[in-house]
């Protein structure tokens, strides 16, 4: 698990590799280097998991033609050592990443259709003239951000790295606002800046030094439905796939929130091994949403310690600017700052895995959302699910737009727009159509880029069993009735995990992972004091983006008691990310 970093073409900055190097120490705090040639330059900060002593980055071949950096986890990289050495070829070590280089010169391109986990990979190739390539894993759980411009290409891991490979200053894409509102995040695809974009899920870029090609993952449609399909069949699968991610010698955590996924994660690692422990978030205060008996039912129930750490009022107006940088990148679901807290928390205690179960809800059919949306009428029902993914209503948030920017928007360039186009996208079902758009855009671009970027803030690295293609292939394959009915969401991996997790957990009605911002968001709170500072020094409304009026009148309402505590959250988080 690293942060990597480089550019491709001519003028190459040593200064500003040290620069991208540098903005990204905390995620690669054990070794940095880089390598570099005639107009390239590749760089890797290290975060030393799968055999420290051997797998130092950048990876290259006997003679220096092929060189890679990467950042993820290979967890078929033995499997892989064995078909190489079948091939005559010898790995020292037993490091994931030692793997890639002479297993991209055995299958070319398509290798990383050979790898199992997730993973940012670049290489330069220098033997039939030179290239550089960027693949991403297939759900995008690493991010890697890019931009293209007159003088070559430039990537990273965080977009912090990224801005300082560039040397002319970035415009502000207008369009970020609009998706922020829309999508609650920045998608993949676009960033805050016009020309920087970050690597969709599954996909390759090659720049040959004059132009750039994107290749998307090889289209199988989607897979006939297996009966065979059964929730012992995923228990099983979920048993491998926990068992062969926790073969390190160091320690893991598990974030356990008091639901199914992770209480799940924990039975499973606990049966792997003995050295697991279990952390908690709980917020200061007596809250509806408090979960901590639960997580500690599951807890005993694996047979795990749990850390609880408890998030304070009056941290917050330190806690949020510093989460704000970590993610470098706006989201405005209020339990980031949770996770953030969790990551510290787990980091402090010298972990360097933390198992978590993202990913279980999109690919099952865990939100209440899907089922409103299967009930809907076939006119409405994907505005009404995407209102449901958005910062508020659609209708809500344009009021706080100015009518220059809704004028711009309604010329046809409107994130939402946008979203119904993927939306509807021609599936077997309404509810794989649902599935997909999540697991493609929704998942890895508000939920796996908050994991990567809040979890490698702390030098933690964030697993995900969830998120395996294995995973994914499975749940595409079960019929839609195993996933979601009238009465029960997710019905199958609840039934997989009935013997895994406690009796309170099974009965309990299910609640996401979250922070209560209603409840810190009043008046004469530190919260209230805090956002209502943010948003008096308006850089989004004199930037041409909202009305400061209608900022104002939100604000005027909320304090008289109409519950804005979502939107004024999601304007200062915004409002504070803001270049």
């Amino acid at each position: 698990m690293c942060r990597i970093y480089g550019c491709f073409g001519p003028g190459l900055d040593v200064t500003a590799l040290d620069a991208a190097r540098d903005a990204q120490l905390s995620g690669g705090p054990d070794q940095q280097h880089c390598a570099r040639g005639e107009n390239w330059g590749l760089g890797c900060n290290r975060l030393s998991i799968q055999d420290p002593s051997h797998g130092r980055q950048p990876f290259t071949n006997a003679d220096g033609t092929v060189c890679a950096v990467f950042n993820g986890e290979i967890y078929n990289f033995r499997a892989i050592r064995e078909e190489l050495a079948r091939h005559g070829v010898h790995i020292d070590g037993d490091s994931d990443g030692s793997v890639l280089v002479p297993y991209y010169e055995l299958h070319g391109d398509r290798f990383v259709d050979r790898l199992d986990g997730m993973y940012a990979i670049a290489l330069v190739d220098l033997r039939f003239g030179r290239r550089l390539k960027l693949w991403c894993d297939p759900l995008a759980v690493k991010s890697l951000y890019y931009a293209a411009t007159e003088d070559g290409i430039v990537f990273s891991s965080e977009l912090s790295g990224l801005t300082a490979l560039l040397t002319k200053p970035l415009d502000v894409d207008p369009l970020a606002v609009d998706h922020y509102m829309n999508w609650q995040c920045l998608p993949n695809g676009s960033s805050w800046y016009t020309g920087v974009s970050s690597l969709h899920p599954g996909e390759q870029l090659i720049h040959d030094g004059r132009t750039v090609t994107r290749r998307g993952p090889q289209d199988t449609g989607s897979p006939p439905t297996d009966d065979a399909c059964t929730p012992e069949g995923l228990g099983d699968l979920l048993t491998r796939e926990v068992a062969r991610m926790s073969l390190q010698s160091s320690p893991v955590a598990v974030q356990v929130s008091g639901g199914l996924d992770s209480a799940i994660l924990a039975t499973l690692l606990r049966r792997r091994r003995a050295d697991v422990t279990g952390f908690h978030v709980t917020h200061e205060g007596s809250h509806t949403s408090d979960e901590e008996s639960y997580a500690r039912e599951a807890a005993a129930h694996a047979g795990i310690p749990l850390e609880v750490v408890e998030l304070r009022e009056a941290e917050l107006p330190e806690l949020i600017p510093a989460m704000v940088t970590a993610l470098g990148t706006p989201n405005a679901t209020p339990h980031a700052l949770s996770a953030y807290v969790l990551f510290r928390e787990i980091s402090d205690s010298s972990f360097r895995v933390c198992f978590v179960g993202d990913g279980a809800d999109e690919q099952f059919g865990g939100y209440r959302r899907y089922s409103t949306a299967l009930a809907a009428d076939e006119k409405s029902w994907r505005t009404r699910y995407l209102d449901r993914l958005s910062l508020v209503p659609q209708a809500q948030y344009r009021r706080l737009y100015t009518p220059e920017y809704r004028a711009l928007l309604d010329s046809g360039a409107s994130s939402r727009q946008r979203s119904l186009r993927l939306l509807g996208r021609p599936a077997p079902s309404r509810l794989e159509q649902l599935l997909t758009f999540d697991r493609l855009h929704k998942l890895p671009s508000l939920n796996l880029r908050k994991l990567d970027h809040l979890s490698m803030a702390h030098a933690v690295e964030g697993r995900v069993p969830y998120c395996q293609p294995s995973v994914t292939s499975f749940a595409r394959r079960t019929p839609d009735a195993l996933k979601v009915t009238e009465s029960r969401r997710k019905r199958i991996l609840w039934d997989a995990g009935a013997g895994l997790i406690p009796r309170a957990v099974q009965t309990r009605q299910k609640q996401p992972f979250t922070f209560p911002v209603g409840a810190f968001m009043t008046p004469g709170a530190k919260l209230w004091d805090f956002t209502t500072d943010i948003l008096a020094r308006p850089r989004l409304c004199s930037s041409g983006f909202l009305s400061q009026a209608a900022v104002r009148q939100i604000l005027t309402e909320h304090a008289e008691g109409r519950d804005h505590a979502r939107l004024l959250w999601g304007l200062m988080i915004l409002e504070l990310s803001l270049p």
